[in-house]
Formats: C-alpha cells, structure tokens, sequence
C-alpha cells in the first residue's frame, strides 16, 4: 500500500508541476493580450499560442500552414507551405527537469522498487497532462505532435526524476553493477572516475559556450539594439522578447559550445558558422543572434583549446578523488588511461545529444536547417575532451615539484597532491612518516625548510626511516628475549604447611601471627581479602 500512495503522490506533484508551466506561459500571454489588444479577439488563441510555446519548450513539433496574410507579412515564397517548427526553447523544459530533479532527490530516500514505481507514475502523469494540452491546442495553423506531445515531457521528467536518484545512489549503483557483471574493483573505480570525469567536463564545455555567448553580445551590443529597434516592439513586447530570448539561451549556449568544439552550426542550409569561416544569408531578427560575428578573426582559432582546458580540469579533479588511490591499492597508470578513455566517450555522447536536442527547423524553406551536426560535435568533443582528460590525470599524479626529464611519473595516492597547489608544484603535497609507534604522521604540505624534494629534507626522512628501523629493530630483540625467557621459566608451586588438628593455640607475636595468616591464606583463599574481614589495626579478624 505505501508502494501505490507514492505513486500516486509523485503523480499529482508531477501534473502539477506540468499544469503550472502551462499556467505560467499562459499568463504572460494573457498579460500582452489584455495590454496590447484590450482582451479584444479570441481568448483561445492566446491558450494555443502558450501550449505551442510549452510544446517547443519540451522538444515537441509544432507543424505550422500560414494564412495568406502572414505569408505576404513574412515575405518568403516557402511560407506558403506547411512546415514543422522544431526548435528547442529549452528554457521551459528546463524548469520542469529542475523540479523533477528535486522530486527525485526525496524519491532517492525510499526503496529501489518504490522509487522506481513513484518515478514512472510522475512520468507517466506528465505526459498525461502534455497529450491534454496538445490536443486542446489544435488548429489549422498551428497544430503539435500529439505522439510527441505524450512522450517528450514525459521523458524530461523521467530524466530529471532518474538523474537524481543516480546522483544520490550513484556509488552504490556503479559498485552494485560491477558486482553483478564480476568486475574487477579496479576497473570499477575507473568507471566512476570516467563517468564523472565525462559529466564534469560536458558541464566545462557548456560553461565555455555560455561565457563565448555573454561575451559576444557584450561586444556586439550595438548591433543587438538595433535588431531590437527593428522589431518596433512595446513596453510590455520587450519584456515579452526577453523571456523568449531566455527561453531560448539554453539552445543558443549550445550552438556556442558546438562553436568553440570546432563544427560550429548552421542558420540556414548552405550557412556555416565556425571558427575557420562564416557564411550567412538572411537569419531571424532576434538579438539573440546578434552575437554572431559574420567575419571570422584568426584569434578564433585558439577558442578550440578551451574544450581542451575544460577537460583538464575535470581530469584533475577526478584524479585527486576517485583515483586517488591508496598505499594498500595505488591508481595504476592503466586507470588512468581507461578513464580519461571512458570520460571522452561519455562526454562525446552528451555534447552529442545536446546537439541534437539544440537543432531544429526555425523557419520556413532554408531555415529549416538550424544547428549543430550531433556526429561532428561528438567525435570532436570526444577528441579534445579526451586529450584534456589524458593530461589532466596523468598531470594529477605528480607529487610535489617539477619532475626531471626521463624520471619515472610517481603515481599520487590518499593524503597526497591532494590540491591544486600540489598539482601546480606551487606547495609541497605532503608526506607521510612513520612515528615511533610505527603509526602514519602526516607532515605539513608547506615546510620553511623546504619542499618534499630538497636535499635536507630527503636526508632527513632517510635519517628518520633509518632510526625507526634500528628502534624496530630494537624492540624486536627485546620481544625475542621475551619469548625466551618465558619458554625456560617453570611455574613454582606454594609450600603447604601442615597443620597440627589438636594443637592449643600459643601466644605468639604480631609478626608471627601474620606470617601464619599468610601461609593459612595461600593454602585456603587469595591473597587479597575485603576489608570487611580485617580489623582496624591491620590484623586479621579472628573468625
């Protein structure tokens, strides 16, 4: 019973989070109707217009047949035709992944079978509430995907839900996996580090592409205000171009990153824009675009190393983490190799389908080629990706300072190079010594002395190892000593005294009195008697 009350509370909050999307997008439409037009027209017009928005928002088609007026407005022979409208407004989507995955955080507390049943009612649930929106939402001129309507929210949820509950359980489930498949725990720990050394430079080449794309419309910022002037938008149409604009800045921050892997994008068939050239015929005024340079600069060739640079970076990280090893069972070099490996793959898988989620058809006739080739931004993210990765492990492995030519690379392990600064040579990385019980001491990363490859400081860890091992040395005679003594020593057993039944007791003194009671007391009791049974002077108590 506790397994169908999660189900059907992930359900609700799900439907939910879709219906409050809707209602979002809805009201912002709502807001330019009532301003603008003065509610004067067709309400359900505005409501189909927030549903193809939504829709575009999830990765859902819209196919579009224009009236007459709107093709003689748009200027373009090919609006005439019905097409599909494809482009990712992902900024919408992201809001329902964003609150999926905090859904699936809770759900990544309960049980395996219970999570899993709570995961796909949610997704199930949205996508309930996507194929009603959809079909409300049909019309002669614009009409979604019904098919994709049900599934394409429904696997954003899922994704969002799934994400968590792997994030939360990822360790478990990786160990879990290679357990079941008889891997070894070496190359088990290579996974972990190539799945999160993929995730984390994916993560990196995005954050180039975000930070090329603020860049280039702060250095085109003219150009962008004038295709806003263009538009003759009003006060509120402003604000409205704005949040489509934001909606559409995930899509733009991945054509980016396609640009700085090197394939760059297309606006148009038969455009090309990348860093070794850019070919543009007529593109949408959205000043989104205006940060397209429409000559490429020779510098722009250097942008291709910052892929690179994001892969190193995750390489370091995952080498002072999961591979950083320990004495018992140091990171070989090989682990090293099949993690920088896996990590180019996995992340030439992502960029790949953020490729493909990010392309899509924005207009009629030639613009319904728009964005990145999904295959080249895959191989190519895997390839520099890839290299960053190879140098940022094996770069991790260095101990301390600058390491001589044809000397073997020292592979790091726990408790040391566990920083930057160590990575860098910037500091020492820290060292390990043995105290006199033989425990580990860690010593300062920063020795005024100093550092781990000084002459001093080698002579005197050399110095110390040579005492501990005559201590150890030491102890061990004395332990042999031990052992020799205790197999010749014999256990001497206690002399009885007889005593006499019949004898009439004596006077005798104190000290006589207690050496009998001593002798009494090691034929009969232990030695040591309560104190109860002695008397305030220090003689036994007659009994």
């Amino acid at each position: 019973m506790r397994r169908v009350w999660a189900g059907i509370g992930q359900a609700i909050e799900s439907a939910a989070i879709a219906a409050i999307g809707l209602v979002v997008v809805a009201l912002v439409l709502l807001a330019v109707w009532g301003v603008d037009q003065g509610f004067v027209g067709d309400p359900l017009l505005q409501w189909r217009v927030a549903v193809d928005a939504w829709m575009l928002g999830h990765g859902v088609d819209v196919g579009v047949t224009l009236a007459t007026d709107a093709v003689v407005a748009v200027g373009i022979e090919e609006a005439s035709r019905s097409f599909v409208l494809g482009i990712g407004a992902w900024g919408i989507g992201l809001v329902t992944l964003w609150l999926h995955w905090r859904a699936g955080r809770r759900l990544a507390e309960l049980p395996v079978i219970d999570a899993a049943i709570a995961t796909a009612a949610g997704a199930v649930a949205t996508g309930l509430v996507g194929l009603a929106a959809g079909a409300s939402a049909q019309h002669a001129t614009a009409a979604p995907d019904l098919g994709q309507a049900f599934a394409l929210p429904a696997l954003v949820a899922l994704v969002g839900m799934v994400g968590a509950v792997l994030a939360r359980r990822g360790h478990e489930w990786v160990v879990a996996s290679g357990r079941a498949l008889t891997v070894d725990e070496p190359w088990v720990r290579a996974a972990r580090a190539a799945l999160r050394a993929g995730l984390a430079s994916t993560i990196g080449v995005l954050g180039v592409g975000a930070l090329l794309l603020g860049a280039g419309l702060l250095l085109r910022f003219t150009d962008a205000i004038l295709l806003l002037e263009s538009l003759e938008p009003t006060g509120l149409g402003v604000v409205v171009l704005f949040l489509v604009q934001l909606a559409l800045a995930p899509t733009a921050a991945v054509w980016a990153s396609s640009w700085a892997i090197g394939p760059g994008f297309e606006l148009g068939t038969g455009s090309s824009v990348s860093p070794l050239g850019t070919e543009l015929g007529p593109v949408p005024s959205l000043p989104l675009l205006a940060a397209i340079d429409p000559s490429a600069q020779p510098w722009m060739l250097a942008v291709v190393a910052l892929p690179v640079l994001a892969g190193v970076a995750a390489g370091v990280l995952a080498r002072q983490t999961v591979l950083a090893g320990t004495r018992e069972r140091p990171a070989h070099w090989w682990e090293l190799a099949a993690a920088a490996a896996g990590g180019a793959l996995v992340a030439g898988v992502l960029l790949g389908v953020l490729a493909a989620l990010s392309a899509g058809a924005i207009g009629p006739g030639r613009l319904v080629d728009a964005g990145p080739d999904a295959v080249l931004v895959a191989a190519w993210g895997a390839l520099e990706v890839g290299v960053g990765l190879a140098v940022g492990l094996f770069a991790g492995a260095r101990v301390g300072g600058p390491i001589a030519i044809g000397e073997a690379l020292p592979l790091a392990t726990e408790g040391s190079a566990t920083s930057v600064r160590g990575v860098l040579g910037l500091g020492g990385a820290g060292r390990r010594r043995r105290t006199d019980d033989g425990h580990a001491d860690h010593v300062d990363l920063d020795d005024d002395d100093g550092g781990p490859d000084d002459e001093g400081g080698r002579a005197d860890a050399d110095s110390g190892h040579d005492r501990d091992d005559e201590r150890g040395a030491a102890d061990d005679a004395e332990v042999a000593d031990d052992d020799q003594d205790a197999q010749v020593t014999e256990v001497v057993e206690p002399v009885v005294v007889e005593r006499v039944p019949d004898a009439q007791p004596v006077e005798a003194s104190p000290a006589a009195e207690s050496a009998a009671g001593r002798v009494d007391d090691a034929d009969d009791e232990p030695a040591t008697e309560p104190a109860a049974d002695r008397e305030p002077g220090g003689d036994r108590a007659p009994r």
